[in-house]
C-alpha cells in the first residue's frame, strides 16, 4: 500500500471513530486512547522513513564537484594571465627602448654628416673642400699651362710722353684675353683677380695697388691660338693697330708651352667682419 493510502485510511478511521465517540462514550475514550497510544500517523511515520533511506542525487553531487573544479580551474588561469605577461612586457620594453637608441643614434649621425657637408658646401669650417673652378675665377690658387704673352711698350726717343703705354690699352688687351677663354690672367707677375683695378695714379699704373711700369708684359693662360686670334680681329685688334699708328707704342705677343702664375694675394680685412662674428681688433 502506498503512503498516499495509508493516509487516506488513516484519515477515514478517524472519522469513523469520531462518528462513533459522538454516538458512544466508550468509543471516544477509545480513541483518546489511541491518539495518546500512537501521536504519529501511520503513514507520516512511514513517509518520513522511506525518505531518510534514500541515497543522495549522484548527479547532483557530481554537479556540485564540476563546478567546484571549473572554478579552481579559472581561479588558476586567471592568476596565470596576470603574472606571466610581467616579462614579457619587461622584454618589450628593453626590446622598444634599444630601438630607439639605435634610431637616436642613427639621427646623430645623419645630423653630423649634413653638418659636415654644411661646412663643406658654405667654405666654412676647416673640412670645407677646395672648389677648383671657383679657385680659378677668383685667383686664389696658383696656376700652370701653356698659353700666350702679350708685351706692350712705351715709344722711345722725343716726345715720350705722347707714346705711353695707357691704363685704357691694358684693360682692354686684358678684357680680350679673358673674353677668349683665359683660364688665368696677369701682368707683370701680378695676378688679375675678379676685383683686380687697373688705374693710371700719376705718371705710373697701378695694378690693384702695385705700381708697374714698361714694359707691360700681360700673361694668359690657356689656347695660344684662340688668345692670339683675339688680338689681331675684331674691335681688339682695331684698336691696337690704332694706337701703334696714333701712339708709337709696340704690341708683340709670344705663345709659350710653360706658363706659372702665383695665387692672387688677398688682403687680411682689419676692421670689417662678417655679420655675427666678433669684431675682434676694430675700433670700438
Amino acid at each position: 500500500m502506498t503512503p498516499g493510502a495509508q493516509r487516506s485510511e488513516a484519515a477515514g478511521e478517524r472519522a469513523e471513530a469520531t462518528l462513533a465517540s459522538s454516538a458512544d462514550p466508550a468509543a471516544s475514550m477509545s480513541l483518546l486512547n489511541s491518539l495518546l497510544a500512537n501521536p504519529l500517523d501511520a503513514g507520516y511515520e512511514h513517509f518520513h522513513a522511506d525518505r531518510g533511506s534514500r541515497p543522495a542525487s549522484v548527479i547532483g553531487t557530481i554537479g556540485v564537484f564540476a563546478v567546484a573544479v571549473a572554478l579552481g580551474f579559472a581561479s588558476i588561469v586567471a592568476t596565470s594571465s596576470l603574472r606571466a605577461p610581467a616579462s614579457d612586457v619587461k622584454s618589450d620594453l628593453k626590446a622598444q627602448a634599444s630601438e630607439r637608441t639605435d634610431t637616436v643614434e642613427a639621427l646623430n649621425n645623419d645630423v653630423q654628416s649634413l653638418g659636415r657637408a654644411i661646412e663643406q658646401y658654405s667654405g666654412t669650417g676647416p673640412t670645407a673642400a677646395s672648389n677648383p673652378a671657383q679657385d680659378l675665377v677668383t685667383a686664389t690658387t696658383p696656376v700652370v699651362g701653356p698659353g700666350i704673352t702679350v708685351t706692350l711698350t712705351d715709344r722711345g726717343g722725343p716726345g715720350k710722353g705722347s707714346g705711353a703705354v695707357r691704363d685704357q690699352d691694358l684693360a682692354i688687351v686684358v678684357n680680350a684675353l679673358w673674353a677668349a677663354g683665359a683660364d688665368a690672367v696677369s701682368i707683370n707677375g701680378q695676378r688679375v683677380g675678379p676685383d683686380t683695378f687697373v688705374r693710371t695714379a700719376g705718371s705710373v699704373i697701378l695694378v690693384n695697388v702695385t705700381p708697374v711700369s714698361s714694359p707691360y708684359e700681360v700673361s694668359a693662360i690657356g689656347d695660344a691660338n684662340a688668345l692670339s686670334v683675339a688680338l689681331v680681329r675684331g674691335a681688339t685688334g682695331d684698336y691696337l693697330s690704332a694706337a701703334q699708328s696714333v701712339t708709337g707704342m709696340t704690341v708683340s705677343s709670344k705663345v709659350s708651352d710653360h706658363l706659372q702664375m702665383e695665387a692672387l694675394t688677398l688682403t687680411d680685412s682689419r676692421y670689417a667682419t662678417p655679420v655675427g662674428e666678433s669684431n675682434e681688433g676694430g675700433s670700438s
